[in-house]
């Protein structure tokens, strides 16, 4: 997404902290994409990037905290290359689950992205300018965002709510069960 394709040993180069593009070589100064000088605040009516991983939005001034438990602030690109060491959970499994754009929950089928950032943010958010699916696995991210998880008692609740909780918390369960 953001042109990384170096591995996590790789020494770091200048990115752009607005758009988080790698500078390609040392004779490039400027972002093609955003005009800015490589390394210099974003400007204030941009739009920042978030981390397709974590979904994190750097800062105003286009950081990120490092994931190492430092105090240092690292551009997104840098970032990126620290979630090779500190995982957000067991994507490679979750993966496996995947059917198209869909994942398989419990006795439900729900958006493999809302469900994946669920997983990693804790918020029922189906993203700017999107729709959430009303159906029961999404009901019941939202009953545990809300309640927690386990087996709670809802007024008026429904078998298929109560099942997809059920559902969900286990999927919660295993997802983060092999975190670094």
């Amino acid at each position: 997404m953001l042109g990384l394709t170096r591995s996590a040993a790789a020494p770091t180069s200048q990115s752009c902290r607005q758009c988080g593009a790698l500078q390609p070589n040392g004779a490039v100064t400027f972002c093609r994409r955003c005009g800015i000088p490589y390394g210099s605040a974003p400007s204030v009516e941009a739009h920042l990037p978030s981390c397709p991983i974590c979904y994190v939005t750097v800062d105003d001034a286009g950081l990120l905290a490092s994931l190492a438990g430092s105090s240092r602030r690292l551009p997104i690109a840098d970032h990126l290359v620290e979630h090779e060491r500190h995982p957000v959970g067991d994507d490679e499994w979750l993966d496996t689950l995947r059917v198209g754009d869909r994942i398989r929950v419990g006795d439900g089928w729900a958006p493999f992205d809302l469900v994946r950032r669920y997983l990693v943010t804790g918020l029922v958010d189906a993203g700017r300018g999107r729709r959430v699916q009303h159906d029961a696995i999404i009901m019941a991210m939202s009953q545990v965002a809300r309640w927690g998880t386990g087996d709670i008692d809802v007024f008026a609740d429904q078998d298929d709510w109560r099942a997809a909780r059920l559902a969900v918390t286990r999927l919660m369960e295993r997802y983060h069960r092999n975190r670094n």
